[in-house]
């Protein structure tokens, strides 16, 4: 499943700041209009900057319960994740992470409930997954989910939504395609780090 990477790095206002893991086709600029960037309904004030794209796990660092998931635990990796392409499509490939990476303005420290829709996952059909997440005032956080198993890779929208207070600061979508269809982007993770180090593991990143 998808992973919930911590990224509590202060960032620049203005400038961009996960546990099934999760990025967007160019940067949301919240003063501008989005390219190709699937948001869906408003952007928080919060929200200082908003990236869709793309990941490649680093080694699995530990798990964190979380209930709420198809596995019941996330991933926590043990460093910062790296976006290798931006964008709002992601190839169905075991190992392929994809998801947001974003930053909220300087005031108080948030706690946070991740929310990411899919097409039904056998064999329980399972279409919803949560976990709960913080961070920092003027800092980040990067939420993605990973293809750990085959009857992960369903192609078709899958969401992010970040609430924080009971507001909802954003809600990112994203179409996942079959792999041939996106052949360039599904190479990126061949062999990668985390599903290399736990073949059988099964979670999100938070």
């Amino acid at each position: 499943m998808g992973r919930t990477a911590p990224f509590h790095e202060p960032r620049t206002p203005g400038l961009s700041g996960a546990c099934r893991t999760l990025a967007i086709a160019g940067a949301v600029l919240l003063t501008g209009a989005p390219a190709l960037a699937q948001v869906v309904g408003p952007v928080s004030a919060r929200v200082a900057d908003l990236t869709a794209g793309l990941f490649c796990a680093p080694p699995e660092g530990g798990r964190r319960p979380a209930p709420d998931t198809m596995t019941g635990w996330i991933h926590v990796p043990d460093e910062p994740v790296r976006m290798v392409a931006e964008g709002n499509e992601a190839p169905a490939v075991l190992g392929m992470g994809f998801g947001v990476r974003y930053a909220i303005a300087p005031g108080t420290d948030l706690v946070t409930r991740y929310t990411v829709t899919h097409p039904p996952i056998p064999p329980s059909g399972i279409t919803e997954q949560h976990w709960d997440g913080m961070v920092m005032g003027g800092g980040g956080d990067t939420a993605f989910f990973q293809f750990d198993v085959p009857e992960e890779l369903q192609p078709g929208t899958w969401t992010f939504s970040v609430e924080a207070g009971g507001e909802t600061l954003f809600t990112m979508a994203f179409t996942v395609r079959a792999a041939q269809d996106l052949p360039a982007l599904a190479s990126l993770c061949r062999g990668g780090a985390l599903l290399s180090a736990n073949p059988s593991g099964r979670g999100a990143a938070g």
